[in-house]
């Protein structure tokens, strides 16, 4: 009987050491389930803050981004516009310059032009002269002293007659006075720009007394003439200057004489 109480005691404290050390373990387990859920919240937590933080940060350089790509393409924008902008003044430099070197050219054909009308529209006196001369159209003009002006009688090789009023410059006065004549030439050759001439000895250019057989009492001199009926040669129709010479004597056939457009005057 005393066994069995104490096989019965035994088994009480066995079972309630059992329960004790069962409550216990539970309650660890509950204390370390506690702690486990408060550690998977806090990682929860911090993963949804390092989240946030890090969708705050994709979001900051995404705007960065933005922003810089913005400031790029307005950058790429202002190097077009500049570009373009330097484009264009080149584009404009090379037009002006252009412009310019045409003008310039334009310039200087006109100035040629001029210069070869007036070379075309000289006089010029060569040979035994003491002074070489090249003489414009004015420069005749103000020989006022030895200017001459008549109404010129012509008879032609077909017998056509004609009275034509010339004026211009006595040639002998011209060749002594202006040219200063040698005192050793023979002969006077006047010169067309197609190269017809009349040659007269010095004696026949000396002449004074040239005469219009419809008038013998007027007497003409040989004379340069640049003014035909009151109206001057036409200077685009070559140098405006006309030898006119009247007749030795009647029937004399002297407008074949006449030289229009005269280059030069060759004393020899």
């Amino acid at each position: 009987m005393k066994r069995f109480k104490f096989i019965n005691i035994f088994l009480i404290i066995t079972l309630t050491l059992s329960l004790i050390l069962s409550g216990c373990g539970s309650k660890d387990e509950n204390e370390d389930t506690t702690v486990n859920i408060e550690q998977e919240e806090e990682i929860g937590h911090k993963d949804i803050e390092d989240g946030t933080e890090k969708e705050t940060k994709e979001e900051v350089d995404l705007s960065e981004d933005l922003e810089k790509g913005g400031q790029e393409e307005e950058l790429e924008k202002e190097d077009q516009v500049k570009q373009n902008l330097e484009s264009e003044n080149k584009k404009e430099e090379e037009s002006e310059s252009v412009k310019k070197t045409n003008d310039e050219v334009e310039s200087d054909k006109t100035n040629k032009s001029e210069q070869v009308e007036e070379d075309d529209n000289i006089l010029k006196i060569e040979g035994k002269v003491e002074n070489q001369l090249k003489l414009s159209l004015d420069n005749l003009k103000d020989m006022e002293s030895i200017i001459f002006q008549g109404d010129f009688y012509s008879l032609n090789n077909f017998g056509t007659t004609a009275h034509t009023n010339f004026k211009g410059v006595n040639l002998w006065k011209l060749l002594e006075q202006e040219a200063q004549i040698s005192s050793n030439a023979t002969k006077v050759t006047i010169v067309a720009t197609d190269d017809y001439k009349m040659e007269f000895s010095v004696e026949q250019v000396k002449r004074q007394d040239y005469i219009d057989e419809t008038d013998p009492d007027k007497k003409f001199p040989m004379i340069i003439a640049w003014e035909e009926n009151g109206e001057e040669y036409d200077i685009t129709e070559g140098p405006p200057f006309k030898l006119v010479v009247g007749q030795k004597e009647p029937g004399d056939i002297n407008k074949p004489q006449w030289v229009s457009n005269i280059d030069k005057i060759i004393v020899e």
